[in-house]
């Protein structure tokens, strides 16, 4: 119950996807929703939701790192969405994109996580990889 003599995990989504079942299911979640109430046990799903859509986010990110298409990209819009990840702030960013293989330039948008000490301004000329079968995937490099 305490986690006395138990291994802390390390995978962040397997220490995700326990929490999730213990607060769930079994005995466990029976009393947290007895002793806590309902509107706790929301509650707690609720910020365990954010934090898979965070990694989901992450892990995004990386396979546009190692696998997405580069490109240069000039910066119509900037609006900031409130949220942070890893106290870097995530923005809406509306782009004319030149793909660096060729090819025709296309408008793009899409939310992304950029550096608090870099953060693009409108009309900056920025490099960026982009998923081509969804150009709205993309991470500013």
């Amino acid at each position: 119950m305490f986690n006395f003599g138990k291994k802390q995990e390390k995978d962040p989504q397997k220490a995700l996807d326990n929490a999730e079942k213990t607060l769930n299911t079994g005995l466990t979640g029976g009393l947290t929703r007895a002793f806590m109430g309902k509107d706790f046990v929301n509650d707690m799903n609720t910020a365990m939701n954010q934090g898979q859509a965070a990694m989901d986010g992450i892990k995004q990110q990386q396979w546009l790192v190692q696998s997405g298409l580069d490109a240069t990209a000039d910066v119509v819009s900037i609006t900031d969405t409130g949220a942070l990840v890893n106290m870097n702030p995530v923005v809406v960013l509306n782009l004319k994109v030149q793909p660096a293989i060729g090819g025709p330039v296309f408008d793009t948008a899409g939310q992304t996580m950029v550096s608090k000490i870099a953060i693009p301004r409108v009309g900056d000329k920025i490099k960026i990889k982009y998923n081509p079968a969804d150009p709205t995937q993309f991470v500013v490099m």
